[in-house]
């Protein structure tokens, strides 16, 4: 393809310059999606450990409450065995010994009958946490798969657009001489989102800084090159 004038490539330049603004702001968004999928991840991931921790509350309380009624199970049974050894005895101070011990390992039971009152009481609660707990991780999973399809919704059109936009740029950059794209092109690459800069008044309009009049004047008569002395950008002027 024949090359362009030199202010015909520069209008091209500032076309590009227009894609280019968007190619970076899409890119952008694009980048952010990963993050966003890790931290829908990491929420979910942390319901579902209150939900696990929940059940293994749970189940710590009702193996208490198991360990005591064998426990008192096991003293009940001791007991009886006492009481039938009473009638076996003869010597009146074994037989106060023995229902001394038997009236310890009552007080015993008397204690885990009580303790195991409260176990009952730590599973209920416990029940009800691990229902909270689990509705929670439900509610969570629910939105998680929602706002992971929003997302791979949306990085599937901004990847179309992304690639619309490049196909649109590929074109746009014909006819201009490949020495200056390729200048245009490292600028890019170290400025991000714009190389280009309108000159807006004495001012670049990227930085801010006040240019010399010269640098206007060559900016305006689009014969050649012209550069921003602060940022290094290319200028340009409208008509």
């Amino acid at each position: 393809m024949e090359l362009m004038n030199f202010k015909e490539q520069i209008e091209k330049l500032i076309t590009i310059k227009g894609i280019d603004a968007e190619v970076f702001d899409v890119t952008s968004r694009l980048e952010v999606f990963p993050e966003r999928i890790r931290e829908i991840a990491a929420s979910l991931e942390e319901k579902q450990e209150g939900m696990k921790k929940s059940e293994e509350d749970l189940k710590r309380v009702q193996l208490e409450k198991n360990e005591k009624e064998m426990d008192m199970k096991a003293k009940e049974e001791k007991i009886a065995k006492y009481e039938s050894e009473l009638y076996n005895i003869k010597n009146n101070k074994e037989y106060k010994a023995l229902q001394q011990e038997i009236g310890s390992v009552k007080a015993d039971v008397s204690l885990l009958e009580e303790a195991t009152i409260k176990c009952y009481d730590k599973i209920s609660e416990a029940e009800i946490n691990r229902e909270r707990e689990t509705r929670i991780y439900g509610e969570e999973k629910e939105k998680n798969a929602k706002e992971q399809n929003i997302i791979k919704e949306e990085e599937k059109n901004l990847s179309k657009h992304l690639a619309e936009l490049k196909s649109l740029r590929e074109k746009e950059t014909e006819g201009i001489a490949p020495d200056i794209l390729e200048r245009y092109q490292r600028l890019l690459q170290n400025k991000g989102r714009a190389a280009l800069s309108l000159v807006q008044g004495e001012m670049c309009g990227e930085c801010n800084m006040q240019l010399r009049p010269q640098i206007i004047n060559e900016a305006k008569l689009k014969k050649d090159l012209v550069f921003c002395e602060n940022c290094g950008r290319m200028l340009y002027a409208e008509d």
